[in-house]
């Protein structure tokens, strides 16, 4: 199907914060196996048909507009994007932020790492989280319903070489699920923030010691098992200083070594590292955002006119 502008009838048009570009908002959109949920699309000023590579996130009510946020500061992806693609560090994109639900842990939670954790881990942290993971059934809304959705109604580049999966927190954590799952649908995934240490969710209730050491030990067995080989495709992996993102180093240092042993290099197709003097925050991620997009794209995902 050719791809179509949204027009009001299918999406509301919203004014971006930094004037620049479009946003629209699919109020509510009904999965037909999870809770409703808006749906955020910006994109870029491009001239007329051309067609753009697509960044899908987590968190989408986080990414634009300070006003739509609880914590009252945004992404600003809209600003950052555009400055980017001025500068000539990146192509124009159009980015598509998921909103979360009140089921955004069970959502957000990688079931591919959650099934490796033995009993007494896995229980700790569904009980935490109020039940067993979802991520299985968002992964297939986003690929099987967001997706199809979105390359209709506006103007993209629907392979793989130009579909990119990002998120923080546990919103980066199942961003590398996702590419687990589906690497002939993504290039790349960002996980900034990747929370996978899964526990503690906040600095005030500390899990026991033995959690950590069965985490680490599930995210290496994910990454070797599940990602997909070295080639293809691109990861970024970053945390903060401050905040739980300071619980996270055991975890990570796992998932890139193993990552390593898929014949990933640093700086080639993996990269990312430790952010210092910032904390787990959208401020914080929005700030290094365009670092982990420049690194996504690899100037490879130009926009085609059709």
């Amino acid at each position: 199907m050719q791809a179509r502008l949204a027009p009001s009838s299918a999406f509301e048009r919203l004014r971006p914060p930094s004037g620049r570009g479009a946003l629209y908002v699919r109020r509510a959109f009904a999965s037909h196996r999870l809770r409703p949920r808006d749906l955020y699309v910006w994109t870029p000023d491009v001239a007329p048909g051309a067609h753009l590579p697509v960044v899908y996130m987590q968190d989408g009510q986080n990414l634009f507009d300070a006003r739509l946020v609880p914590f009252g500061a945004a992404w600003n992806l809209d600003e950052c994007v555009s400055r980017l693609a001025d500068q000539g560090e990146i192509h124009p994109a159009i980015i598509v932020g998921i909103g979360c639900t009140d089921d955004r842990l069970l959502e957000y939670a990688p079931d591919l790492i959650m099934r490796r954790l033995p009993a007494r881990s896995r229980e700790l942290i569904e009980q935490a989280w109020g039940g067993p993971s979802l991520s299985a059934r968002y992964a297939h809304m986003l690929v099987e319903e967001i997706k199809p959705l979105i390359d209709a109604w506006f103007p993209t580049r629907p392979g793989r070489e130009t579909t990119h999966i990002a998120g923080a927190s546990l919103g980066g954590a199942v961003a590398a699920e996702m590419l687990a799952r589906y690497p002939d649908v993504f290039a790349s995934a960002a996980c900034l923030s990747a929370h996978l240490s899964f526990l503690p969710i906040d600095e005030a209730h500390l899990p026991p010691p033995f959690l950590a050491s069965d985490v680490i030990d599930a995210v290496g067995a994910f990454a070797r098992t599940d990602m997909p080989r070295a080639g293809r495709h691109r990861v970024w992996l970053d945390r903060s200083e401050f905040g739980i993102d300071k619980f996270y180093e055991p975890a990570h240092a796992a998932f890139a070594a193993a990552l390593s042993e898929l014949g990933y290099v640093a700086s080639v197709d993996l990269s990312g590292g430790a952010f210092a003097g910032v904390g787990h925050d959208e401020s914080a991620w929005g700030a290094r955002f365009g670092a982990a997009l420049t690194f996504m794209f690899d100037r490879q995902a130009q926009p085609a006119r059709v």
